[in-house]
């Protein structure tokens, strides 16, 4: 209904961000093959629109790579001290599914007011025609969860 036929979830998610980094295809391209060369799956690839010539990128990976990931950043701010990468464990996925989402106007803003009376953060989001995917911390899944439910038809 309205738009959203399934919502998933996965639990045990890590948050990735660069906060402010140069745009530089080149340096993108290397943070992300460390990324591959370490066997990190990752999912939910964001970049901000550029400010002057700063960018913030973030991704997520399970939790279980997060010890790679740590060090992965650690030799990445040794070679560029001027990078400020923020990692964060313990967040949820939520995986809002709909192929009506293609010719359904307003299905964000739904999800977004479905959610704003919660006291939660968002801490990512991407989209395609058919998904909506946002990144919540696991002590907010539930009531999120829920209130997504309520807020687009569909039985928990």
């Amino acid at each position: 209904m309205y738009g959203i036929t399934r919502i998933d979830t996965i639990d045990e998610v890590t948050l990735v961000s660069f906060p402010s980094i140069p745009v530089d295809l080149p340096l993108l391209a290397e943070i992300f093959t460390a990324v591959a060369d370490e066997d990190i799956l990752i999912d939910m690839v964001s970049q901000t629109a550029p400010v002057g010539d700063k960018i913030g990128i973030a991704f997520t990976c399970m939790d279980s790579d997060m010890v790679k990931v740590l060090e992965l950043t650690r030799q990445l701010q040794a070679k560029y001290p001027k990078i400020k990468p923020l990692v964060s464990n313990g967040n949820s996925k939520i995986q809002l599914y709909g192929e009506e989402m293609r010719v359904t106007p307003g299905v964000f803003a739904r999800m977004l007011s479905c959610l704003a009376g919660l006291d939660i953060e968002i801490k990512q989001v991407t989209t395609s025609e058919v998904d909506i995917s946002l990144l919540v911390s696991e002590a907010d899944l539930e009531q999120s969860v829920d209130a997504l439910a309520k807020g687009f038809g569909l039985a928990k």
